[in-house]
Parts: C-alpha cells; structure tokens; sequence
C-alpha cells in the first residue's frame, strides 16, 4: 500500500506540473504532425538523399565448370544435335565473348546509374552472411548455382533455363533492402527483353526454313545486351518489399516521436529521489518505515505508468488525426509495454545515481547529451538507411532505436517472430537497469541521511 502511494503522489505531482506535461506529450504530438506533413514527399517519391548502399554478391556456381558445359553441350551435347552442327559451331564462337558474370557485374552493377546507388563487393557465402547480421551490408545477391551456364543458354539458344537470384535483405534496413531488390528486380526485367526478342528472332528464322541464318546473329544480339544494361533506369518510387506494406512519413514520425520521448519520463524520473531528498520527504518516509527499496519501486512503476501515458496518447492521436496504421494490437501492446519497461528501469537507475551523487548532472547530461544521442543514432530524425555507415553500425546503442524498429516492422506487416530480437532487447535493459538501480542504493546512504534528521525528545 504505501508503494501505491508513493505512485499516486508522483503521478500527481509531474501531471500538475505544465512544463513536464508540454515536454513530454505536446512536443512530441506537435513535432509528429509538423514533420510527417514536411517530409512527406522523401518517403513518396525518393528524393530524400541517401548513401550508397553496400552489398555483397555472392558466386554459388563454378564459372570454369560452367563454360566447360556449355561448350560441351555445342560440341557433343543436345545442343548440337538439336540446332545443326554449323549453328553449334557459330554459337561456340559467339558464345566465348558472353560473360553473363560480366553483364551482370560491370555492365549493370557498375554502371554509371546503379554505381550511384549501389557499392558491391563479391564475397563467399559465409562472409557475406556474416556482413548481413553484423549490418555492414544492407543486403546480399546470391547468383545461383549453374548461373553462367544457364544464362548462356537462355542468351544464346532458342532454349530457357530458370534462374532465381535471390537477395537477402537485413532486416533493420527495410528501407536500402527494398531499393536493392527493386534493382535486381529491373535488371532480371531488362535480361528477359532480350532473351524474348532473341527467340523471337530464332523463331522468325525457322519459320522460314532458316535455322543456321538465325544463329549468325546472335553476335549483335549480345551487343545489344550492354545497351540494354545501360537503359536500365531503376525507379525509386513506391517501391514495396514483397508481402510488406511501405512506411509513410505519418507511419514513420508518430514511431519515431514515440519511441524519442518516452525517454524524457526516465529523465523526470531520475530526479524525483533527489529532490524527495531535498524536501526531506524521502527521510520522513523512511521514519515512517518505508524501506527505500519499497520507495524506488514507487519510482520504477511511476516512469513505467508516465512512459505508458505517453505512448497511449501519441498512437491514439497519430491514429486518429493522421491516420496512422499502427498494426496488429497485440504486437503493439507488447512493444509499448516492454518500452515502458526499459524506460521504467533507466529512470529508477537514474534515480539511485543521482541521490547517490546529491545532484541531478547525471539526469541533466541524459537528456541533453545521451538523449539525442539515442535518438540520432535510433532514427527518430532520419531513418538510418540515410545516415553515415559508421552511425549505421552503432545504431544497436540506440534504446529508442529499438523501439523504432519494432514498431515499424508491425506497421509494414511483420509478426512477433520477426520483433523478439528488439522486445528481449528492452526487456534485458529494463531489468539490468532496475538490478543496478538497486546496487547504487544498497549502502545505507538513504537510511544514514533519514537517522541524521530523526527527532530527538530532550528531557528536562
């Protein structure tokens, strides 16, 4: 009961408080509105500026092996039997300058457009996979096994081998994933124009008993194909992950505010032990018999129910004045609840080290340092698919990052598989943070400072 107390007077005395109140529920709604309405147009049509994107291209096929099949195949092979030996033997010589992996590498990859957005690196399986999980690359294109010789027969005969490529996309940058897949995507598009037009042209050869004649110019055709790579212009807008719903601005910044200031009621909690201290309020409740664990359990469950209010505020706005889709409601719940949790345990940490200090810098240099810190590495400005590789890299510092992203991939229409990772997160900080609040208060220092203004009765 006296823990439920102490909640109560702490929840009365910050929503008395009309500072605190415009700080951490009107800025945040104000900022949320002004900043979906202003970037509206990055998160639409592209023109938000960002940084190359590394990938990593990985070979899963024997180039050797490959090229020994196909020549193979036109000297001896079905190939040879079923287009005639002088065509084989015309495609053998055409077919020695056809380097899938080159069209595929230098002609598209390194063209002058996709080198402006894309920088790659071919790397083993192992590696690349690696590169994925750690973030130093933002996706990876697997070339599948018989690749060169697959594509060589799609090129140049009037035959069609299936190729997959596939693209593995980091989970964190949905965003760069969706633009590399976007560019594979127009590149195997640009691959099938000219493989039809070429069977269009074998076909028109034998419908007129011209088998051999329409093999000869298979050389130009393959001519055409850098021209074609060049053509390539990879469009930017509305583009959309398979099965994923895209982010507005609206969607983005009511997360975004949410999970930046939810962080300013750890702040608040982080000086409610000190100045208790400096009323001597916190000395009268442990006369009282109040255990000062008792009492930092009251500021734990104060900056949870604030951080609570907070996020309950900002979604019910966002959801109905802009219209933002938050997602499926349990995974919402659980996100703000382990939010909460993470906020409650930093606040009620911040408590103990600043009673313990006897001033509140620690709370101070929070807010105004570590703070927006958090929420430049976490995204809460700039989604971080734009910003610096090396601040990519330390987003995972980033509390307010977490959340973000949890929230983000329920909004584009992931499950709760997909946001453990970020939900174990902040329920490891809430109760590290909450373990370490109360080593800082397990000296006697709270108990020393309450005897030293005990009453004393004098008798006379």
């Amino acid at each position: 009961m006296k823990v439920i107390s102490i909640i109560k007077k702490d929840l009365k005395t910050i929503l008395s408080d009309k500072k605190a109140l415009a700080i951490i529920i009107v800025m945040p709604i104000v900022l949320m509105t002004i900043l979906s309405s202003a970037l509206r147009g990055a998160f639409t049509t592209g023109d938000l500026s960002i940084a190359r994107i590394n990938i990593a291209v990985v070979k899963q096929y024997d180039k050797d092996e490959d090229f020994r099949r196909f020549d193979e195949a036109l000297r001896n092979g079905f190939l040879a039997k079923g287009i005639g030996e002088e065509a084989a033997e015309e495609l053998r010589v055409t077919g020695e300058d056809a380097d899938p992996e080159r069209i595929f590498l230098e002609d598209f990859l390194g063209s002058e457009d996709v080198a402006k957005i894309i920088a790659y690196r071919v790397e083993k399986e192992e590696t690349a996979v690696e590169w994925l999980t750690s973030g130093e690359v933002s996706a990876v294109v697997l070339l599948p096994e018989n690749f060169i010789y697959d594509m060589k027969i799609n090129l140049l005969t009037p035959f069609r081998n299936k190729t997959d490529i596939k693209v593995l996309i980091h989970p964190d940058r949905s965003v760069s994933g969706q633009i590399v897949r976007s560019i594979v995507e127009a590149y195997s598009d640009s691959m099938t124009s000219v493989i039809i037009g070429k069977n269009v042209l074998i076909e028109a050869a034998v419908s007129h008993n011209l088998t051999e004649a329409g093999f000869t110019g298979m050389k130009e055709a393959l001519d055409d194909i850098t021209k074609a790579m060049e053509g390539i212009r990879v469009e930017m807008d509305a583009v959309k992950a398979e099965g994923r719903k895209p982010v507005r601005s609206s969607d983005y910044y009511a997360a975004a505010m949410a999970a930046m200031f939810i962080l300013f009621a750890s702040g608040y909690g982080g000086r409610m032990l000190l100045e208790e201290k400096e009323n001597i309020t916190y000395q009268r409740m442990i006369i009282a018999g109040t255990p000062k664990f008792g009492i930092l359990a009251g500021k734990f469950f104060t900056v949870f129910l604030i951080a609570l209010l907070q996020i309950s505020i900002m979604i019910a706005f966002s959801y109905f004045v802009l219209k933002v889709q938050w997602g499926s409601a349990y995974p919402v719940v659980l996100i703000s609840l382990c939010a909460a949790f993470a906020i409650a345990g930093i606040g009620s940490m911040l408590a103990a080290a600043t009673y313990r200090a006897g001033n509140s810098k620690m709370a101070d240099i929070f807010e105004t340092v570590i703070l927006q810190t958090m929420a430049i590495l976490g995204g809460s400005f700039f989604p971080t698919d734009i910003l610096p590789s090396i601040m990519q890299k330390l987003s995972f510092l980033s509390i307010s990052g977490a959340v973000l992203k949890a929230y983000l991939k329920i909004m584009m229409g992931y499950g709760v598989q997909e946001i453990m990772s970020n939900i174990a997160a902040l329920a490891a900080i809430g109760f590290l943070s909450a373990v370490l609040s109360v080593l800082i208060l397990r000296e006697n220092g709270g108990m020393r400072d309450a005897q030293y203004n005990k009453a004393k009765t004098v008798r006379t």
